[in-house]
């Protein structure tokens, strides 16, 4: 208690016009040591502006000033969130208005666009939800702004535009036909996705899978048929649009168990290349698939068409696993 009296009386006293050193001047160093006082005591009444109570520091509060989020993790229509909290730092007045703008409105929503303290309310944490657009384009990871705009008839609050810098990760990717021709004998499975991600048709930085199945187990994209059931590491990802490997061409946008609708708008590459691919029609396994894609020697394998925008894009028809063919590849 007596240091906090002390504290007061010298802070009365020291609140003159020196340019150099006055504490209560918010370009001077002094000022900031006060405020360190002030925070290490608990002492929430300063001097320099009588009546007004402190609870952390002038102006708006928040609680982070970075985020991140992605167009994956929602649905169509949005992606991922993220929630800010965000607090007055001192009492005011009069009423304190915030405005709350994002940069880009293709990019994120923010909810509430708008936050309202009065004097009465003024120490009321306040929440924040940003929302990723989930759109149809391959844009890539860009960086946005959330803007939070106070006024207030308040002089006192010193009060300053405050910034989230927020990025959002692209979720649309591009299917592709790999480049090398192969035996029905790819390696399995794991020798397949190999393949994809060392194809100089991947994104560089990104991992590539093959876009097959196997009975087995070890890639599903659905027991039943187009049901997207049973999956296992299954490739494609849900509400998210894929694109040749043009960067054009729209493909077609997944649903929300990650399976193409047919007729897709576009096929995976338009120079008609029969592909690997062990799937029927609506997307569920069959029987002929060299062996889980490990015999070159004999057997079946089923084959899609790439330019078809139909199911015969997954099966067309069946082949020797002694045949030289392609397979679809998906950016990760």
């Amino acid at each position: 208690m007596f240091f906090r009296t002390l504290l007061i009386g010298v802070l009365f006293l020291s609140c003159s016009k020196n340019l150099y050193n006055n504490p209560c001047d918010p370009e001077s160093k002094s000022f900031v040591e006060t405020f360190l006082v002030l925070a290490v005591s608990g002492e929430q009444k300063n001097a320099c502006f009588p009546g007004i109570t402190i609870k952390d520091n002038f102006g708006l509060l928040l609680s982070s000033t970075t985020g991140l989020i992605s167009e994956h993790g929602g649905n169509a229509a949005f992606g991922s969130s993220l929630t800010y909290k965000l607090n007055l730092g001192s009492e005011p007045k009069e009423n304190v208005n915030v405005n709350i703008v994002v940069s880009n409105p293709s990019y994120a929503t923010v909810s509430p666009t708008s936050i309202i303290w009065t004097p009465n309310d003024w120490q009321l944490e306040r929440m924040i939800t940003v929302t990723a657009v989930n759109d149809t384009l391959l844009n890539g990871t860009r960086d946005f702004l959330i803007r939070f705009v106070p006024t207030s008839a308040d002089s006192n609050l010193r009060l300053q535009e405050r910034l989230i810098l927020m990025q959002i990760q692209d979720n649309d990717k591009r299917l592709f036909v790999n480049s090398t021709l192969t035996k029905g004998n790819l390696g399995g499975i794991v020798g397949a996705d190999a393949m994809c991600s060392m194809d100089p048709k991947c994104p560089v930085g990104s991992q590539c899978k093959a876009m097959l199945v196997t009975d087995t187990g070890v890639r599903i994209a659905s027991v039943t048929a187009n049901a997207g059931d049973g999956q296992v590491d299954w490739v494609l990802k849900p509400y998210a649009s894929y694109y040749q490997s043009n960067n054009i061409t729209l493909i077609g946008t997944t649903n929300g168990v990650s399976l193409l609708t047919f007729p897709v708008l576009a096929g995976i590459d338009p120079g008609s290349v029969t592909t690997w691919t062990g799937m029927g029609t609506s997307w569920d396994a069959q029987p002929d698939h060299c062996s889980n894609w490990g015999n070159s020697v004999s057997g079946n394998g089923v084959v899609g068409s790439s330019s078809s925008t139909s199911g015969a894009l997954l099966n067309n028809l069946n082949v020797a696993c002694t045949s030289d063919l392609k397979f679809y590849c998906a950016e990760q």
